[in-house]
């Protein structure tokens, strides 16, 4: 596992490298009343304590995780500043939405932390379940009660793009823990239709499903955005701009440096810009497979599944939007969007990721046991 180990190092330090970039190449544009808009020194700050975290977690055994007291005292932080944020006067509000917590000289947001409180406690329960989980009331019903909680809280902060992720990931991780395929499947129904439900009673997801459908329908207002982002992966062609050189970013690509800050690599550095991110996280994806797969134990294959997946569907649905493939979400693009919550989340991740990847059983040990 030393490969993949050390391969998972430098991929991330890579794409936090490139983030930085772009922090500091879209400064030039602030947001009017945007939470936290560009400021690359915050950013930094932000960086030093993901780099810490992720050395901190390389080393810390990943099974004190299982521990009682561990993991059920960060669920339960978790719970409690999800619940805390919806308060009136504790969360912060912008856009619309309350998803932040503010302290004297930092803000964060706590669906971050759920992220890794719902893939912690679902490798916990489906690992000590494991004997039961073809069955629909103590197999099935559980994880997605848990993963469902999890996902609600966010939806009640006017997020929908968390929920659909943490849920994705949930059901990657059930699959993979060998829960019932047929009541997997038979469940996506429901949870179509709720998805369904919270667009059409939201008139601003309404909106954006129709801006998607047709940006150019409203090409000034709602449609403006994605048209510009269109605009940046035009103009960087094939090489793009040169580093600092987009224009999209001077007031007319809204969120540059977060929701949008693919299109910025796309201006700046073209297609072969866009298509290095792609292959970085691709090749983040192959190595955490190998790691999970090579995991000394259930609990460490499922950590290690729950974390990639959490990497690769929401760097796949940020890259899809700023490509026009999803209607408009405001997610952060994994170590490369500006957001101090989100780098040291996902350093973190990346530095347990590590330390299964360092007590995993080489290929030839795993295939001799199986």
């Amino acid at each position: 596992m030393k490969r993949e180990v050390t391969a998972v190092f430098i991929l991330v330090l890579t794409l936090v490298s490139l983030g930085i970039l772009m922090t500091f190449s879209a400064q030039g544009y602030k947001s009017t009343g945007e939470l936290g808009a560009g400021e690359p020194l915050t950013q930094l700050y932000a960086l030093g304590i993901g780099f810490v975290a992720m050395l901190v977690a390389a080393r810390f055994d990943y099974h004190r995780f299982r521990d009682a007291l561990v993991f059920r005292g960060i669920v339960l932080a978790s719970l409690i500043l999800l619940v805390a944020v919806l308060i009136q006067g504790v969360g912060a509000e912008a856009k619309g939405a309350q998803r932040w917590i503010r302290l004297p000289g930092f803000q964060f947001q706590p669906s971050e932390l759920g992220k890794f409180a719902l893939i912690l406690l679902l490798a916990v329960k489906l690992t000590a379940n494991h004997e039961n989980l073809q069955r629909f009331f103590s197999g099935f019903l559980p994880p997605v009660c848990i993963a469902g909680l999890f996902a609600g809280l966010v939806l009640a902060e006017n997020d929908l793009g968390v929920p659909v992720v943490m849920m994705t990931v949930a059901y990657l991780m059930m699959g993979v823990a060998g829960v019932s395929l047929r009541y997997m499947v038979l469940s996506f129904a429901p949870l179509g239709a709720i998805l369904l439900v919270a667009i059409v009673k939201s008139p601003h997801r309404v909106k954006r499903l129709a801006i998607f459908l047709d940006p150019w329908a409203d090409p000034l207002d709602g449609g403006f955005n994605l048209i510009q982002s269109y605009s940046a992966f035009a103009q960087g062609q094939f090489w793009g701009k040169g580093a600092g050189a987009g224009e999209q970013k001077l007031g007319y690509l809204f969120a540059s440096n977060t929701d949008f800050v693919y299109a910025l690599v796309g201006e700046e550095f073209g297609l072969v810009g866009t298509m290095t991110v792609l292959v970085l996280f691709v090749g983040l994806l192959f190595a955490g497979y190998r790691i999970a797969a090579n995991a000394k134990d259930m609990f460490g294959a499922l950590m290690a599944t729950g974390i990639v997946a959490l990497i690769s569907v929401q760097a796949l649905v940020m890259m899809m939007v700023n490509i026009g493939l999803l209607p408009t979400k405001g997610l952060p693009l994994p170590f490369i969007s500006y957001g101090g919550t989100s780098l040291i989340l996902f350093m973190g991740l990346a530095g347990v990721l590590t330390n299964i990847g360092i007590q995993g059983e080489v290929p030839e040990e795993a295939s001799r046991r199986a």
